[in-house]
């Protein structure tokens, strides 16, 4: 039987597992969500506020403000529904510390979304000087220029999957 360091990892695998697919999982639904929903008509008033919001306060010549605009045409806090429908059901199976590295993880995991969608439309962004952020940033004005690609916010991995993903050109700025 492992002991020290290495049984400890063995005993944390469950958890750090959970974290990493809790997360994927969220990240993933949103781009779905996003693509699905707030940019079909399926969507309904969701469609209509992310649209008339959201994607015309921030287009071309104007992706970015010197303040986030506020989040009236937001529909982030729409996707807790859903989650917070399959956290219940899961809360009934899953084993509770297992459950609770789910809900820390996909709450880091919504916070992300949340954060780095306000700071990709914030000029002079403190994350800015990260070229992770700046890399990402062009990703999400790309999908500002041509709405029928990047849907993620933090993993266009899903994109790339989808067919949804394309690179920035000299006009993603």
């Amino acid at each position: 039987m492992p002991d020290g360091l290495e049984g400890a990892l063995l005993e944390a695998l469950p958890l750090i597992l959970t974290a990493v697919c809790t997360h994927l999982v969220m990240s993933f639904g949103q781009t779905l969500l996003h693509r699905w929903v707030g940019h079909r008509r399926l969507g309904g008033p969701l469609y209509r506020n992310h649209i008339k919001f959201h994607h015309t306060h921030y287009a071309r010549g104007h992706l970015a403000s010197a303040a986030y605009l506020g989040n009236e045409g937001n529909n982030t806090p729409y996707f807790l529904v859903p989650t917070l429908l399959l956290g219940g059901v899961l809360l009934f199976v899953l084993p509770l510390p297992l459950f609770v590295t789910m809900v820390l993880a996909g709450s880091a995991s919504f916070y992300a979304h949340v954060v780095l969608d306000r700071e990709y439309h914030v000029e002079n962004s403190r994350l800015q000087h990260f070229t992770w952020f700046r890399r990402r940033q062009q990703l999400h004005f790309v999908h500002h220029l041509h709405a029928d690609a990047n849907f993620a916010v933090i993993d266009f991995v899903w994109d790339r999957l989808l067919g949804t993903y394309r690179r920035p050109d000299g006009d993603a700025r």
